[in-house]
């Protein structure tokens, strides 16, 4: 009797099992329980990690559809190349918000029809309309910008909590050093003389432009002045400094270089409504930065994390527009030995795409 009664078990246990699985146009479907999500870094920005089980054998994929029956990858690392795949009941994968809307906020609820199947590049769009019509939506609140916080990030690793960032277009980033920070106290001491500081400061910066790069592609950095806000001290671009007015003598000074900056960028300006006439700086480094792409290359392949696989998706873009400040040490590390460089080439100014009223000058 008590074999005969282990043996039912046995076969309610598996029949529970299966009924796990639903047809899908001929093909299993296993429901995914989501048990955590949270953020985490990217190679161009930052993403969701998503852990969660199911009752699916291994090796099966996680596949992730949206209301309009698209799918957005399930990765296994976050290069976000290869489909996560189900072990032991279990899987840890990430996904690029981005993916779900290129003009995606903090605060902007996601809503995905998780499932697991076989193979997800098999899939058709008839497969993945009978997930989003067999599976509940499962919603994660976005509690993160993407890209600003990727930014903020990776220059918090080096800098230090003390080192603000602001977007000021797609492709411009702002570091504003955080009041009574280390930050801030190494780059006051820097403009009133001491030149060590300074240059390990500009190292630190132009490292950072050599490699940062977001999906709308290489970004400048722009250091402001702790003391005037609407001033900047150094322009960053491709690891090379485009200005350094502590370098230059200048950063004290109203010289006519705002000047010249606005004269080559009125046209930019006569044609952008949303332009208050103070803004002209922007424009300018945005002409900056395609001329050194033009000159040099854009070098998409560039990664900032330890993941070893290479594959990335450009093919969207982006727009957010809030700021952050982390908290923690203020310390940063004097490590980075990349060597400074100024360039003095001008270029026809690109239009400002502005995600903030204030602007700066230097």
């Amino acid at each position: 009797m008590k074999k005969i009664g282990l043996i039912c078990a046995l076969l309610m246990l598996c029949g529970g099992l299966t009924a796990c699985a639903k047809k899908i146009n001929g093909k299993k479907a296993y429901k995914i329980n989501i048990t955590s999500t949270s953020k985490i870094n990217g190679k161009r920005s930052e993403l969701i990690e998503i852990k969660g089980t199911t009752s699916a054998p291994d090796g099966y994929e996680v596949v992730a559809v949206k209301n309009d029956g698209k799918d957005d990858p399930v990765c296994n690392n976050r290069n976000m190349k290869k489909y996560v795949q189900v072990k032991k009941g279990k899987f840890i994968g990430y996904i690029d918000p981005l993916q779900y809307n290129s003009n995606i906020k903090k605060g902007t609820t996601l809503k995905y029809h998780f499932a697991a199947v076989k193979d997800v590049k098999k899939l058709s769009s008839k497969d993945k309309k009978a997930i989003k019509e067999k599976f509940e939506s499962n919603s994660i609140k976005l509690s993160f910008n993407p890209v600003t916080e990727f930014v903020q990030s990776n220059v918090q690793k080096v800098l230090g909590s003390g080192a603000i960032v602001s977007k000021k277009s797609k492709t411009v980033f702002a570091i504003t050093p955080k009041k009574d920070s280390n930050f801030e106290n190494d780059v006051s001491e820097s403009m009133y003389g001491d030149k060590s500081k300074w240059s390990k400061i500009t190292n630190k910066i132009n490292n950072l432009s050599s490699r940062l790069k977001t999906p709308a592609g290489r970004i400048a950095l722009v250091l402001i002045n702790p003391e005037n806000h609407k001033k900047f001290l150094l322009v960053s671009i491709g690891g090379k400094a485009k200005v350094d007015s502590i370098s230059s003598g200048t950063v004290n000074s109203n010289t006519s270089n705002a000047s010249n900056m606005k004269s080559s960028a009125a046209s930019t300006n006569a044609s952008n409504d949303d332009s208050d006439g103070d803004d002209f700086e922007l424009g300018v480094i945005l002409g900056w930065l395609l001329a050194y792409d033009d000159e040099y290359g854009d070098d998409s392949d560039v990664d900032t994390n330890t993941d070893t696989n290479n594959g990335d998706n450009d093919s969207y873009t982006y727009n957010d527009s809030d700021d952050y400040s982390y908290d923690g040490s203020d310390d940063y590390d004097d490590s980075s030995s990349n060597d400074q460089s100024q360039s003095s080439s001008t270029a026809p100014a690109a239009q400002p795409d502005t995600d903030e009223d204030d602007s700066f000058a230097y």
